[in-house]
């Protein structure tokens, strides 16, 4: 009895863990030429009011990367140094389990007797990509990007944690 029950519960309980170790892949990259120490100013290039997020997230956005922004010494400026761009893409991930339900005897496979019914499980998530670029004004050129890639959760109540967080973690070796 108990073979049976880890032989089928088992692989159900490493799924779940597996699932839930699906994180948030963050990856940044600079001009390591570029003295960050020089700028005190930023701003938002007008890009950022037509990045697809409806007008609460993209405030919310905006937000936190102002606050990581100030919390490394810049200012927002009408005259900045550093502009901020934003780019967002998504695509949905769609996922299938069949479960087979079945009565009858032990031998219902080899004889066909008996009921079963399947149904099919389909799952729709997004998997989102979060751009963050800092541009030189002078230069007119991209001196960091920081890039999140993940499952986007749509659960509204989280939403705001969930771009402070996500935006935090992107700034995080932001290099100053």
């Amino acid at each position: 009895m108990k073979t049976n029950f880890f032989k089928f519960i088992l692989p159900v309980i490493l799924m779940i863990l597996m699932t839930g170790c699906e994180s948030l892949r963050i990856s940044t990259d600079y001009d390591s030429k570029v003295d960050f120490s020089k700028y005190k100013t930023f701003n938002f290039s007008k890009e950022i009011d037509k990045v697809s997020l409806n007008d609460l997230n993209r405030r919310r956005l905006k937000d936190a990367i102002s606050r990581e922004m100030v919390a490394r010494g810049y200012q927002v400026s009408a005259t900045p140094e550093v502009l901020v761009n934003t780019f967002v893409k998504g695509r949905n991930k769609y996922s299938a389990t069949a479960n087979t339900y079945s009565m009858g005897g032990p031998y219902m496979y080899y004889h066909g007797w008996g009921s079963s019914s399947t149904y099919v499980d389909v799952n729709r998530s997004i998997e989102g990509t979060l751009f963050i670029d800092l541009i030189d004004v002078q230069e007119k050129k991209m001196i960091w990007e920081g890039v999140a890639e993940g499952l986007v959760n749509p659960r509204t109540e989280t939403r705001e944690e969930t771009i402070n967080n996500v935006v935090g973690m992107i700034f995080k070796n932001y290099p100053r």
